[in-house]
């Protein structure tokens, strides 16, 4: 394994260019030039890392402790993420007495990997079973979680274990959809959900779901877009308002919370609400390029961008940037599980390690998506007010045929 090496006389350019993974620490510690290539080469190689930090006031020893700390996290988890996925362009394994399937979120994927490792390895070691798995970064998109779908003929075809979040995945009748409604999949997780739940009935009432976790969105508004006296939005019906006409960007890449946020604003607004958001997009922007450098003054770029609250990690570094939990409630993608109700025991040992306090823990204090485990302490604000679809919605609607009639209707608003 290679060292980390990272010295004080080192130019910003010699540093990422030897380690990549430290473009995004510099990024949100607000060097935001280093995210752009063409900055990075040219004024790059003219800065040390000790005039870095000097200009922004750092602490020497602090700052470099995080950079390391990202190339190490990098090296300690190539093995295990090059094992688990051996070909990003296919979620479900073929091979493996247990197989285990599904997208994970980018911020959790690598500590969920390592733990899963473990549990695998006792598994084959005590039953001599082997366990394939391919839990994909969900990064790799729509396209590829569809392909993956559409090779499903029948139970044989499923994995025992499928984890991801979004709406897509699950509640297409054409895909997914089709076996719960044969009772192919069960639920074993928790027979009450965490308190933070409590008033939103998320627990899957027909028992064939088990939802692990949630992924909100919030706002990250720009304050220095805003006209004296103006406050900042509070609510999705604020953002949908004249005011942020060609203000507004939104995690299109991201399909899984975009899509999330559709379906939400639709059944609150119809399709004149998601007319209104396509109409006032700026731009598509993955999370972290939008918490992680910010819009220069003078009115260019968002005003207000919706990510996923983890990203908001990122954010406190810029003193212009203003963290939102919408008052009306934070649009909720759920982070779901599915397990086969003819797998083996084995299998089932799985299903209950992502349905443990060890994984919520990691998906709320890692990840900052709010845990389902009744033991979790979930890392959210006092007030912290979700919106989400609900069952009744879930299953009076074809999903698979409204999210791209949603997507049809944004992408027109905003032509």
């Amino acid at each position: 394994m290679a060292t980390t090496n990272i010295a004080p006389e080192m130019t910003l350019f010699e540093i990422t260019e030897k380690h990549p993974e430290t473009i995004d620490v510099f990024v949100a510690n607000g060097y935001e030039h280093v995210g752009d290539e063409s900055k990075r080469r040219a004024q790059g190689k003219m800065v040390t890392l000790a005039q870095a930090v000097q200009a922004k006031s750092k602490d020497l020893k602090s700052f470099t402790a995080l950079l390391e700390n990202a190339v190490k996290e990098n090296q300690d988890h190539e093995d295990i993420t090059l094992k688990m996925v051996d070909d990003e362009s296919k979620v479900f394994p073929t091979e493996g007495d247990i197989r285990v399937a599904g997208l994970l979120p980018c911020p959790v994927r690598l500590p969920l990997l390592e733990a899963f490792d473990k549990v695998a390895k006792s598994i084959t070691a005590e039953t001599g079973l082997t366990v394939g798995a391919r839990l994909a970064a969900a990064s790799v998109g729509a396209d590829v979680l569809e392909e993956g779908m559409n090779a499903i003929n029948g139970e044989d075809d499923l994995p025992d274990i499928f984890l991801s979040a979004g709406y897509e995945a699950f509640f297409d009748r054409k895909n997914m959809a089709r076996f719960k409604d044969r009772g192919v999949f069960v639920d074993r997780s928790w027979e009450n959900h965490n308190q933070f739940f409590a008033e939103y009935d998320m627990k899957d009432p027909d028992g064939h779901y088990a939802m692990l976790a949630v992924v909100p969105a919030v706002f990250l508004v720009d304050r220095t877009q805003l006209e004296e006296g103006e406050s900042v939005p509070q609510t999705w019906k604020d953002i949908l308002g004249p005011r942020f006409k060609n203000k507004i960007a939104m995690p299109v890449g991201d399909f899984d919370l975009f899509n999330g946020i559709l379906l939400t604003i639709w059944k609150h607004y119809g399709d004149e609400g998601v007319e209104a958001i396509g109409r006032n997009l700026l731009e598509g922007m993955h999370p972290s390029q939008t918490a992680g450098r910010f819009a220069p003054k003078g009115g260019k770029g968002p005003m207000v961008s919706v990510i996923p609250y983890f990203f908001s990690k990122m954010a406190q570094f810029n003193p212009d940037a203003e963290i939102v939990w919408p008052q009306d409630g934070a649009v909720v993608s759920p982070i779901f599980m599915l397990l086969k109700n003819s797998s083996a025991e084995p299998a089932e040992r799985i299903a209950d390690f992502f349905a443990s306090k060890e994984v919520g823990e990691i998906l709320s204090h890692r990840g900052l998506f709010p845990s389902c485990h009744p033991d979790v302490e979930n890392m959210v604000p006092d007030s912290a007010p979700l919106m989400w679809l609900g069952w009744d919605f879930i299953k009076e609607n074809d999903l698979g045929e409204l999210i791209p009639r949603v997507n049809e209707i944004f992408l027109k608003a905003g032509e």
